[in-house]
């Protein structure tokens, strides 16, 4: 599935919550998961259940960067 994109400014609301496909650590570390190579796009976000920890990818390519909301870091590889 994929979602539309659009341009806009000003400030995002959502009345019931953001939504993040749900994933592991070990998934982001792997180059050759499909996380890393389907619909990978700069910005994508994504979380990891079991910490609680919400990643987003520094840049489209299946080896680029994801960096987490409490400053870590998971490099595919």
């Amino acid at each position: 599935f994929i979602m539309a994109q659009t341009t806009f400014s000003g400030p995002v609301t959502s009345q019931n919550g953001f939504i993040f496909p749900a994933t592991t650590l070990a998934a982001l570390q792997d180059v050759t998961n499909a996380i890393n190579t389907t619909n990978k796009v700069t910005g994508k976000s994504v979380v990891v259940l079991s910490s609680g920890i919400i990643y987003t990818a520094a840049g489209s390519a299946a080896s680029s960067v994801w960096h987490g909301s409490n400053a870590s870091t998971a490099t595919p590889v």
